[in-house]
């Protein structure tokens, strides 16, 4: 009788560990609106939208804001694991499974207003100028492959938006990021949300998606990507983009 008890506690014990979803460990980087830290736990639109993905789906999931470099490795060691906001590019095309797009916005260069002498219209001018950009990110190969280089025309900095003061003091010249990225980063430093202006837009740098490891179940990949469509039908990420981008973030 104690061994028939024995059985039925562990099969209801094993029965209950088959049903528990495996927990997701999503990854993120400080990428305001997007994504960044606030009274200690992740938020911003693409965290607000993991989470609401991941409760239609009755997912555990995890969110964690690191480093990108960090981020974006761990997201290719871990198998339930992902990392967003990634720009989904040629090259990284077969290194994930990818859901999206998610919010995202094109990329621009930008100059202080005002700064008329710092005024390429092309990448092949932009190379005279001091231009900052995160490490590991999309952009840093991006503008590698055009022929910018360390030491030269690039300074690399943890963040996207770390390089705002400096940019501000004339002492690095271009920012890349979005319209809606700038507007947050200016405003995040006490600064008026004009105080920088896009020279040109940055073409063939992709939108971006959640990037799942490449061992990611391949049908739990394709629900995420149809309950993300049907978020997008019914305007939940528009509605994220408006609530954020309207709201003081950090």
């Amino acid at each position: 009788m104690r061994f028939v008890l024995w059985c039925l506690v562990f099969l209801s014990g094993y029965a209950a560990a088959i049903q528990q979803p495996p927990t997701l460990h999503l990854y993120t980087e400080h990428l305001p609106p997007y994504s960044y830290i606030v009274d200690g736990r992740p938020d911003g639109i693409n965290v607000e939208l993991m989470h609401q993905l991941c409760q239609r789906l009755e997912l555990d999931c995890n969110i964690t804001v690191l480093p990108w470099r960090r981020a974006y490795e761990n997201a290719q060691h871990q198998q339930m694991s992902g990392v967003f906001s990634t720009a989904r590019s040629a090259a990284r095309e077969p290194l994930f499974r990818w859901v999206g797009p998610i919010a995202s916005d094109w990329g621009y260069l930008f100059r202080l207003k005002g700064r008329t002498e710092v005024n390429p219209t092309n990448l092949e001018e932009a190379k005279n100028f001091k231009l900052a950009v995160a490490r590991g990110d999309v952009y840093e190969s991006y503008f590698k492959r055009h022929g910018f280089e360390f030491g030269r025309n690039m300074l690399d900095f943890a963040t996207k938006s770390e390089p705002v003061p400096l940019f501000m003091a004339k002492r690095v010249d271009l920012l890349v990021g979005s319209k809606r990225s700038l507007r947050t980063w200016l405003r995040n430093n006490k600064l008026p949300e004009d105080s920088a202006e896009a020279l040109f837009k940055l073409e063939d740098v992709g939108d971006n998606y959640l990037a799942l490891n490449l061992l990611f179940p391949v049908k739990l990949a394709e629900r995420m990507q149809l309950e993300l469509e049907q978020m997008r039908q019914e305007g939940t990420i528009n509605v994220l983009i408006q609530r954020y981008t309207d709201a003081s973030n950090p």
